[in-house]
């Protein structure tokens, strides 16, 4: 399996395009004519996958179009300066080959900084130094006792796009739907007097 996943993420990295027979080679599969033609039509499906249709191969569609540091570096900036947001560091990871050391390199250049979000996904911004200044601590302990409880999301997310600021999608924490049991009806034992009784519906018995 490790050695798979060696092979198939040397293919993302180099974005070599491919044939449909050097994949199963490549994964060592033994796939009968049905199962290769739904293995092709589902890779033609597939997002993370382009297809060549005049050389039919396929290759890896990477999230964005960038192969290193500076492809980096400038996305980030592009991103800062049109107030989208950052970017995902798994996103990265998926494009650019050793990430993990370039990501290091430009936060140690303070040109780079990591946030990790509630659902311990880790985003990457632009650090503008430029607009950086000391804060207090008075100001920071001030900052930290003003609540936004009685302002929902999408009261702040309102307010941003108000003032032209883009927001991530799934951001904040996903709300579970509480779903209501229906109260079960129970029917009431209701006993009948003879008075209740139409004459029609009495019986003699001997």
């Amino acid at each position: 399996k490790q050695w798979y996943q060696r092979r198939v993420r040397g293919y993302q990295k180099e974005r070599k395009p491919v044939s449909i027979d050097d994949l199963i080679k490549m994964t060592g599969l033994d796939l009968d004519p049905h199962e290769k033609a739904w293995l092709t039509n589902a890779l033609k499906d597939n997002p993370k996958v382009l297809f060549e249709r005049e050389k039919e191969k396929f290759s890896f569609k990477p999230s964005y179009p960038m192969h290193n540091k500076d492809d980096l570096l400038n996305l980030l900036r592009e991103h800062y300066d049109n107030g989208m947001g950052g970017i995902l560091e798994l996103d990265v990871k998926e494009c650019i080959l050793k990430a993990d050391d370039v990501i290091s390199e430009l936060q140690s250049e303070n040109l780079l900084k990591c946030v990790t979000r509630s659902d311990k996904q880790v985003v990457l911004f632009y650090r503008d130094t430029s607009v950086e200044c000391p804060i207090s601590e008075d100001f920071k302990e001030l900052w930290n006792t003003i609540s936004v409880k009685e302002i929902s999301e999408n009261d702040i997310e309102n307010y941003l796009k108000r003032v032209g600021i883009a927001t991530m999608e799934g951001y904040g924490l996903k709300k579970k739907s509480v779903t209501k049991k229906k109260p079960v009806k129970r029917k009431r034992n209701v006993k009948m007097l003879n008075s209740h009784l139409d004459s029609k519906m009495l019986k003699e018995f001997d």
